[in-house]
């Protein structure tokens, strides 16, 4: 029933401009008693407010672009029927494909894939998590891809999928490209990855006639910021792809990739007061440089201090000017902790060669979409795998400490709980490596030493907060039951 309101304010909003204050306020009603509704202990109404002022800041400013004239009303009829029917409702099948899903796995479904259909990118950006440039030319072929993509939709339910690289936008497969893919599965959304610098104003117009694709470009800061790691020039033509987009109508995001050289920029007001006020984007991605690919020896990460200081303003930025500003590590609260390991709800990743591994930023796989499917399985029996599953068993373990809900703000299995991640993979008869440098990473006694230190400090800086803000001082025993 809330669902069914939810989406009669949506479509209100859409044709009623008059009307906008009194129908977000409704809107902001409905949402808060839905999320509070959907809350299963141990988590708490404080962990569930996250996830309120995240949802919320979503519909606020697209509907602020909207109002401006950034979005158009066809996208964004599109976009309520796919990301808010298909996607957060379940709609169109999916919620009964989940079900059959769970009946035979005793397991919920991953709820989105991260597919990298080609590594090869016309930047050559300084420590990129995957190792891409011009050279690299591996892609998923489009019969594959397509076949990937029914496996996810009719298997699992999936209608999210997030398309990355490389350059999405230089994918083609004998003329197939995503766009394609974007039209043959029009109940579903695309959210894809990309370096901005080749949304031509035909492309942008593409992107508008699809409907349910939006782009996140990426960015480092401003102009010498972002053309220091991606190159003379890069700057100038990612402007061009936003007047190129807020000119077919297309919302947009921004990706930021946080490092020790631009974490001033991003604990900033003027930095989110820019791109959402000035460039006109509906959300933005920040993403913490991560030791792996060409970043390995970890002189960019942040600090533990910084990624501190880091989440107290994204979380200030979220709650206070309603923008949508995401952190796969700082924001764990409001998706519950570490999502990947094709966790319930969560994702995995698919890569150029077809490797799955648990996470994006988790270079470590054992199973090959290639093989599977040579050998008569399906994507399903990767969920299944030896990896995947003591990835979710460390999971749940972090998420139910002694009884208590464990530190939320240390989330994921790589970064944050390195030492017991190694051990998980030391268990493992069989693991293979995506590329030579996390092989390298993998052997390297200083390179975990460092991992090990980041960790235990990060413990010290987030204990009270975590007590403080979420917990409020309360021993909450653990009722989940264990996926």
């Amino acid at each position: 029933m809330i669902e069914k309101q939810i989406l009669l304010v949506l479509y209100a909003l859409k044709v009623i401009p008059m009307g906008k204050k009194l129908s977000l306020d409704l809107l902001d009603t409905l949402v808060n008693k839905k999320i509070m509704f959907d809350r299963v202990e141990p988590f708490t109404e404080e962990m569930a407010k996250d996830r309120y002022y995240a949802v919320r800041a979503m519909y606020s400013h697209l509907f602020v672009n909207y109002s401006k004239g950034l979005v158009s009303k066809a996208v964004l009829a599109r976009l309520i029927k796919t990301l808010v029917e298909s996607v957060m409702f379940k709609g169109n099948g999916s919620k009964k494909t989940r079900d059959a899903y769970f009946n035979r796995n005793s397991s919920r479904p991953p709820s989105l894939a991260v597919i990298s259909p080609t590594q090869k990118c016309n930047l050559n950006c300084t420590g990129c998590y995957a190792s891409s440039d011009s050279k690299k030319c591996n892609s998923i072929d489009h019969f594959t891809l397509e076949k990937v993509v029914n496996q996810l939709y009719n298997g699992m339910g999936m209608r999210f999928f997030v398309i990355s690289g490389g350059e999405p936008l230089l994918y083609n497969s004998e003329g197939y490209t995503i766009f394609d893919l974007a039209k043959n599965f029009q109940d579903c959304f695309f959210l894809v990855f990309t370096n901005g610098t080749l949304i031509t104003k035909s492309v942008a117009k593409k992107i508008a006639e699809c409907g349910n694709i939006t782009p996140a470009i990426s960015v480092e800061g401003y102009r010498d910021e972002t053309d220091a790691r991606r190159g003379f020039g890069a700057f100038a033509k990612i402007l061009e792809a936003f007047t190129n987009l807020r000119e077919a109508g297309v919302p947009f995001g921004v990706s930021v990739t946080a490092t020790k050289k631009n974490i001033n920029l991003l604990t900033s007001d003027l930095f989110y007061n820019y791109y959402f006020k000035e460039i006109g984007a509906t959300y933005m991605w920040s993403f913490q440089l991560m030791p792996i690919g060409r970043a390995t020896a970890t002189e960019l990460m942040v600090t533990p201090s910084q990624r501190v200081a880091l989440f107290k303003k994204q979380r200030e930025i979220l709650i206070d000017k309603k923008y949508f500003v995401a952190d796969f590590w700082n924001s764990a609260v409001m998706s519950r902790g570490c999502i990947a390991c094709g966790s319930p709800s969560g994702y995995f990743h698919i890569d150029w060669d077809g490797n799955i591994m648990p996470c994006v930023f988790v270079p470590y796989y054992q199973d090959n979409i290639y093989n599977l499917f040579k050998n008569g399985k399906t994507i399903e029996d990767a969920m299944n795998s030896k990896l995947f599953r003591a990835g979710r068993e460390l999971q749940y373990k972090i998420k139910h400490d002694c009884g208590r809900i464990g530190n939320l703000l240390m989330p994921c299995i790589y970064r944050d709980h390195h030492k017991e991640f190694i051990s998980v993979i030391d268990s493992l008869d069989k693991i293979c490596c995506e590329n030579a440098e996390a092989e390298e990473a993998l052997t390297s006694s200083e390179y975990h030493k460092r991992l090990e230190d980041f960790d235990g400090e990060l413990k010290n800086l987030t204990a009270d907060i975590w007590e403080d803000v979420y917990l409020k001082n309360k021993s909450i025993k653990s009722k989940c039951c264990k996926n």
